[in-house]
């Protein structure tokens, strides 16, 4: 009589990385204003803090915190609305 062999089973493995780009549009004028970043020490772009927020993928209680520990610069309007410098948001 002939005598069984155990074949192990092979297994293969992958590894496989996905990576995803996003681009938001802003669209409202009012969205991007061009004024003085008083931490950049130039013009800037300005951006509301719920713009911030949409671009960050963080709700805008995230934004302030980082303008409150000085992460990212702002400036706030006459009317009181702090707008946020998108070149320190993008660091």
């Amino acid at each position: 009589m002939a005598s069984s062999q155990i074949v192990p089973k092979q297994t293969r493995s992958a590894e496989i990385t996905i990576e995803f780009n996003q681009v938001v549009v802003i669209k409202k004028p009012e969205g991007l204003i061009v004024i003085w970043c008083p931490a950049c020490g130039e013009q800037t772009n300005m951006i509301t803090t719920e713009i911030a927020a949409v671009l960050s993928n963080v709700d805008t209680r995230a934004i302030y915190r980082r303008i409150e520990t000085g992460t990212i610069h702002f400036t706030e309007t006459p009317k009181g609305i702090a707008l946020v410098c998108l070149n320190s948001l993008l660091k």
